[in-house]
């Protein structure tokens, strides 16, 4: 919601700053902002297809960071009055020390009524976050098509060979944001204690997060490459072989890139739904939670007691909505990055074609 709203705020006071510039229809101005909508329009793709909960993992997220200090404002709100912390901070089955939620209850407010409070308060915030979330989710996707439409008037205005020269000039800047996309959710993927594909968990996935690492260094080549492309002046003919190889190196690079994005997209969507069809082991399930646990909801998840399942407090099934969450937003990033690689592909053979027609004059 925070990258949502921030991006809402970077494209108004962008839209203030550029107004005179399109009423005047001054190129150069237009072009800075078509490369602002550029970079905020997959960010904005992302976040709105976030925003839609299809696994249910917020009923997950409230069930096991409800004690946690920054849902004090949420249990405030929600909780019956003066049990926001109290009975309304029941742990899940009574914690590690109880048998049960009542003999919990029962121990610190000679009561029973602690499930129900709780409950009851988990029960409003669901509604009025789901409520929140997809208000939120249409409004984004509202601004995606506003900015899809921006960027066709812009390319209008400022016509297509206008837009093309940009592109090679500003490649490096262009295929920044792919860069640091893949490197980031690869190394989020591969070393954060709440990822299912990191080296905590045992699942069998973890080369998606390599992939994405490894295709950001494509990304990066790329970006290198074009900058190459963009800097270097053709004088003579070798100047021009060069040239022509730096486009098949970054034509190759780009191919690369393409199958790698579409490797994860397709893995993370089968994975993400072959989750409901995994036969679970008591310790996979239970290893699985302990890592993706980052609140300490769980217990036993060192072993203390070896005759009892680790992190009982976590089900099946809310673990597999958790790890179908963590792909789908895999699959999500990789087809954004996927429609970049097929651009960078097109662009490069767009630049290769019109290489191969340069003429050189000798004076």
């Amino acid at each position: 919601i925070f990258i949502v709203g921030l991006i809402g705020f970077i494209l108004f006071v962008t839209m203030i700053l550029t107004m005179r510039t399109i009423r005047e229809v001054n190129l150069s101005g237009a072009i800075k902002y078509m490369w602002v909508l550029f970079w905020t329009l997959p960010l904005e793709i992302m976040m709105a297809i976030s925003l839609f909960d299809y696994h249910r993992v917020t009923e997950v997220w409230v069930r096991h960071w409800w004690s946690v200090s920054t849902l004090a404002w949420y249990r405030l709100q929600f909780c019956r009055s003066g049990t926001y912390n109290d009975e309304c901070l029941l742990p899940i089955d009574g914690g590690g020390d109880f048998d049960t939620e009542d003999e919990w209850c029962l121990t610190f407010y000679n009561h029973t009524e602690c499930s129900s409070i709780r409950n009851s308060a988990q029960k409003s915030m669901l509604r009025f976050s789901h409520g929140f979330y997809n208000l939120n989710a249409i409004w984004a996707v509202l601004l995606i098509f506003l900015l899809l439409l921006t960027i066709n008037v812009l390319e209008g205005i400022i016509t297509k060979p206008v837009v093309q020269s940009s592109r090679q000039t500003n490649i490096p800047t262009w295929l920044l944001l792919p860069t640091i996309g893949c490197l980031a959710t690869g190394s989020v993927l591969l070393f954060s204690p709440g990822s299912v594909v990191s080296a905590r968990g045992e699942t069998e996935s973890k080369w998606i997060a390599i992939l994405y690492i490894v295709s950001g260094g494509c990304f990066l080549i790329c970006a290198s490459l074009g900058w190459f492309i963009s800097t270097f002046s053709i004088l003579n003919s070798r100047d021009k072989q060069n040239k022509k190889a730096a486009v098949f190196c970054f034509l190759a690079f780009g191919m690369v890139s393409v199958v790698f994005m579409a490797t994860i997209f397709c893995s993370s969507i089968i994975l993400s739904t072959n989750l409901v069809n995994f036969t679970w082991r008591i310790t996979s399930r239970g290893t699985i939670a302990c890592t993706i646990d980052t609140v300490e909801s769980c217990s036993n998840c060192y072993g203390e007691k070896p005759l009892e399942p680790k992190c009982p407090e976590w089900s099946e099934d809310e673990v597999i909505r958790v790890m179908q969450t963590q792909l789908k937003q895999s699959a999500t990033m990789s087809a954004i990055f996927l429609l970049y690689s097929f651009n960078a592909v097109r662009f490069g053979i767009i630049l290769r074609r019109h290489i191969s027609m340069y003429q050189i004059d000798y004076v």
